[in-house]
């Protein structure tokens, strides 16, 4: 689709009872191990100041063991709003592609990757985003670059949200996207021109200008 065409404007509800009383109410990337240091280098500044005060509606959970450049073995281990996006998150953990600039020992144990999937309560309906980090001591140190996957569900369609250009060697799908794990002053990165721009994406009812591609899977 035409990114000068397609703009998408949402505006994230803030938490409010869902019927579910284990949800944590107002719960952030703040309150979930891992996701802001994940989430620092494959979104947009400005999209990830937003983060840092948007409520979650929903968290998944699925962890795999890093098998050359995918996983294997991919579990859902938390998961929420009744299991309805399960079968997302495993989607997603299947098809994710992983660049690992800090295997140097190949007979170490499998390293284990965490696959997350954060729902959020969106103007017109669900706003999707997936990003993944290392299980282990000191996981949450190292550099990840390349962009999250995103999508909008908008008329029971999932809608991805697409960087505007790619690295050469970043894959995009439609539930596809590639994660580059590094040492934390690496000077490599994945980002190729930058992770995903929004186009008036408003979190809190504040609305952020950049470009962005709507692409209808």
């Amino acid at each position: 689709m035409n990114a000068s065409k397609y703009l998408l404007t949402v505006i994230l509800a803030v938490a409010a009872g869902n019927g579910e009383a284990a949800l944590p109410v107002g719960r952030s990337i703040k309150d979930i191990p891992g996701a802001g240091e994940s989430l620092r280098n494959i979104v947009s500044p400005r999209f990830y100041r937003s983060l840092l005060i948007s409520p979650v509606e929903a968290r998944i959970v699925v962890r795999g063991t890093l098998a050359t450049d995918h996983l294997q073995g991919a579990t859902v281990i938390h998961s929420e709003l009744s299991g309805q996006y399960d079968a997302l998150a495993l989607e997603l953990a299947n098809h994710l592609e992983i660049v690992n600039y800090i295997q140097s020992d190949i007979s170490r144990d499998p390293r284990g990757i965490l696959v997350d999937l954060l729902i959020y309560q969106i103007a017109d309906g669900k706003l999707a985003i997936s990003f993944a980090h290392v299980d282990e001591p000191g996981g949450s140190q190292l550099r990840y670059s390349g962009s999250a996957w995103m999508a909008a569900l908008k008329n029971d369609k999932w809608v991805t949200i697409e960087p505007l250009r790619l690295a050469p060697h970043e894959h995009r799908g439609a539930r596809t996207y590639t994660l580059a794990i590094e040492a934390p002053n690496s000077l490599r990165n994945l980002h190729g021109t930058g992770p995903p721009p929004l186009s008036r994406f408003a979190i809190q009812g504040r609305p952020v200008s950049a470009a962005h591609s709507l692409r209808s899977r």
